[in-house]
């Protein structure tokens, strides 16, 4: 276990019959990191943090914090606080109530519980709302005490499941916005599910993204976006146009019907690939551009939507590209329903993926 680790997991594995919901996940999370596990519904994201939290037995693998493991822990033994979708507040409990149900659990003495509920309290700006029940709470408030109550036990590692999700779209920011202050302020190391895009992006230090059980890369925001490793990610974080031809020399694509693609890099590994290009990332060709035309498509579509204009192309043989054009970038000339225009990248906006979904490197420049 490295020294900066916090958290380390380890070959982490649930097999259920003969299908695995998890399959060899490796982590590593550092002391104060937030780190967020994202992907579509039954990636086994959720899974993960189970087996973490202890409500699910693993099949194999390590959970290690603080170089001690904890797979073998029951629940109540493996110091985590944890926050739930549902928020799972007892109905009949107050807020006090619902915040200390941890401390009295654990046998604190009556003076350490109540310098620990006012501190706590005062942490989520609740106060003022010690007595009263859930009931009396909006849905922002209640996810606050479900959060001072995984606080105020000083958990080691506070895991959180989708923390979000029973909120209105006004709230959500906000919300988002003060756990993370929280999480910072208390210096906590973090594990959270979501599969909201903007909020794992919003929240994260470090991505994890997951897919049939396994995980796809980890890395920071930056990373993900600018460097998928595969088309998973490059489809999944953000939005990319994959487009399948075959690499017949060095920086020649043809698409299945014969068109032609000219990449902006070199590579040496011929055959049946895909590109992967950002919508906002490709041009449309305009006089003074240094990029030479890369392509010719035509316009299938063009809308409107403020701040760029969605333009919707396709190439003879079928395939089809998405582009986003920043409003007022060619003079403000919104191109026509089938008209040819030429299109453009840069070579840092550019992947190019095997038949197998592995990166192809491209060749060095001389």
């Amino acid at each position: 276990m490295s020294a900066a680790s916090h958290l380390r997991i380890e070959g982490l594995t649930k097999i259920y019959g003969s299908a695995a919901a998890v399959e060899d996940v490796n982590l590593e999370v550092a002391q104060g990191e937030m780190l967020v596990l994202l992907g579509p519904s039954g990636c086994g994201k959720t899974t993960t943090l189970r087996l973490v939290a202890g409500f699910v037995a693993a099949t194999r693998g390590r959970i290690l914090v603080e170089g001690k493991d904890y797979v073998s822990l029951p629940p109540y033994q493996r110091e985590m606080g944890m926050v739930f979708q549902s928020y799972a507040l007892f109905p009949h409990l107050t807020v006090a109530q619902n915040v200390t149900f941890g401390l009295r659990m654990r046998k604190l003495s009556k003076p350490e519980i109540d310098r620990r509920l006012e501190e706590t309290l005062e942490m989520v700006k609740l106060t003022t709302m010690a007595d009263r029940y859930p009931r009396q709470l909006s849905g922002g408030q209640q996810q606050r005490v479900a959060l001072a109550r995984a606080l105020a036990i000083r958990p080691k590692v506070l895991l959180l499941d989708e923390p979000l999700s029973n909120l209105d779209a006004n709230l959500r920011q906000s919300v988002a916005r003060e756990i993370r202050q929280l999480q910072r302020a208390a210096g906590l190391t973090a594990l959270m599910v979501t599969h909201d895009q903007d909020e794992a992006m919003t929240m994260a230090d470090r991505l994890v993204l997951m897919n049939e059980g396994r995980v796809q890369q980890v890395g920071t925001q930056e990373e993900l976006y600018e460097q998928p490793l595969n088309p998973f990610v490059a489809r999944f974080i953000g939005h990319s146009n994959l487009i399948k031809g075959e690499l017949v020399d060095a920086d020649t694509f043809r698409l299945p019907g014969g068109g032609v693609m000219k990449l902006a890099r070199s590579y040496t590994q011929r055959g049946p690939h895909t590109l992967a290009l950002r919508p906002e990332r490709v041009r449309l060709q305009v006089d003074g551009d240094v990029s030479p035309p890369r392509a010719t498509a035509r316009v299938e579509d063009a809308t409107y939507v403020g701040g760029h204009v969605d333009y919707l192309l396709s190439f003879e043989e079928g395939s089809s590209l998405a582009l986003h054009e920043p409003t007022g970038a060619t003079g403000g000339t919104r191109r026509v329903m089938g008209e040819t225009i030429a299109i453009t990248w840069d070579a840092l906006n550019e992947r190019l993926f095997d038949a197998k979904g592995t990166t192809i490197a491209a060749m060095e420049a001389a």
